[in-house]
């Protein structure tokens, strides 16, 4: 039986505009309505759980069902044009304000995603760590960036492709990189989570944690 590891439901049905799953399974949790990436990154994270992070700040861009708020001493949400907006490419905090940085599938609506990142990166403490992803960075080889948000394809600037890794090596030669992919349970689908730090120190304790990481880029000093 398939189980949401978010909610613990057992019933799904077709995601968005009716879609089915890469595999041909109903992606989306009757429940919770949390679909295949949220349950990855939901995964992924639980691993990175214990105790020091309930000491930790932490804000997160677009809600989703990644982390749950009591996991951390400060929990901190922006929704752009809504509650608590933020400008990813100019983000209105202070450098090296938050413990853990989330940023899930915005990357791709900002016009200037190489400000957006090193934004990301600037207000995260120095051992801290971003938790980003975009959509399907593995299924194409390169990304499409049109420079416009195209309406046929959700108001994306652009799709991004295998490349994005050394996108991140270009727009953040000062940081620790390192990625990791994990397969969600229901529809067996696969998704992948990049890790940016400061620090190799922020890095080396993901990669202590979470099995199969791997490291992509050391930071040029």
């Amino acid at each position: 039986m398939k189980i949401c590891n978010i909610c613990g439901n057992n019933t799904f049905g077709s995601g968005p505009g009716g879609r089915m799953s890469f595999t041909g399974l109903p992606p989306r949790c009757e429940k919770c309505q949390s679909l295949e990436r949220h349950r990855v990154y939901r995964k992924v994270f639980e691993q990175l759980v214990d105790e020091r992070h309930k000491k930790l700040s932490f804000i997160q861009f677009s809600p989703d069902r990644t982390v749950e708020p009591d996991w951390f001493a400060s929990h901190e949400v922006s929704v752009y044009g809504g509650d608590n907006s933020l400008d990813l490419q100019k983000i209105n905090r202070e450098s090296y304000q938050y413990d853990v940085v989330m940023c899930n599938h915005v990357l791709e609506h900002v016009p200037y995603d190489n400000a957006a990142l090193n934004e990301l990166l600037r207000i995260t403490k120095q051992d801290g760590f971003v938790f980003l992803t975009v959509p399907s960075p593995l299924s194409q080889k390169t990304t499409n960036d049109w420079g416009y948000p195209k309406e046929d394809q959700h108001g994306h600037y652009r799709i991004y492709g295998k490349d994005f890794i050394e996108k991140l090596k270009c727009y953040l030669p000062h940081a620790w990189i390192a990625s990791k992919q994990d397969i969600d349970e229901v529809t067996e689908t696969e998704d992948i989570v990049f890790f940016l730090s400061h620090t190799q120190k922020g890095i080396d304790r993901i990669i202590d944690r979470l099995p199969d990481t791997i490291f992509l880029h050391k930071a040029v000093s």
